[in-house]
């Protein structure tokens, strides 16, 4: 004849492992995808800061070959179809020095929440005042 207690788990000692096993999961999940977002948002930030030095350097580039053809605000869209997602916008200004200006270039991929999701770099070039 078996005694109550030897062997096996009660059925209050079940309910409650089944219990914490299930808010564990749920909380591991609650990670996971938080982690997978964060990825995302890291890699379309490194994207977005390659394509913005990219940009940046073929616009310096052309202020210093020609600089009677620099404008001082530009925007578009990446040609290419990975990037079609990314918008990029260039503003030239001056600065106090007279031949040095101020270049900045931001690429977004949320046009409704530009401050939250682009990069903005800036770099100066300098150029004759003359020659714009």
């Amino acid at each position: 004849m078996l005694k109550t207690g030897d062997k096996g788990f009660t059925l209050m000692e079940v309910i409650f492992a089944v219990a914490i096993m299930g808010i564990s999961l749920i909380t591991l999940l609650g990670l996971q995808i938080k982690t997978i977002r964060l990825q995302q948002v890291s890699n379309r930030t490194e994207e977005a800061t390659l394509l913005a030095q990219e940009k940046i350097t073929r616009k310096m580039l052309e202020i210093t070959s020609n600089p009677s053809l620099a404008q001082y605000f530009e925007e578009g869209d990446f040609e290419e179809e990975e990037f079609e997602s990314y918008h990029w916008e260039y503003t030239l200004s001056t600065t106090e020095v007279d031949s040095l200006f101020r270049i900045d270039l931001m690429v977004s991929w949320n046009p409704e929440d530009k401050e939250n999701n682009s990069v903005t770099l800036s770099s100066f070039v300098t150029m004759k005042a003359a020659d714009l």
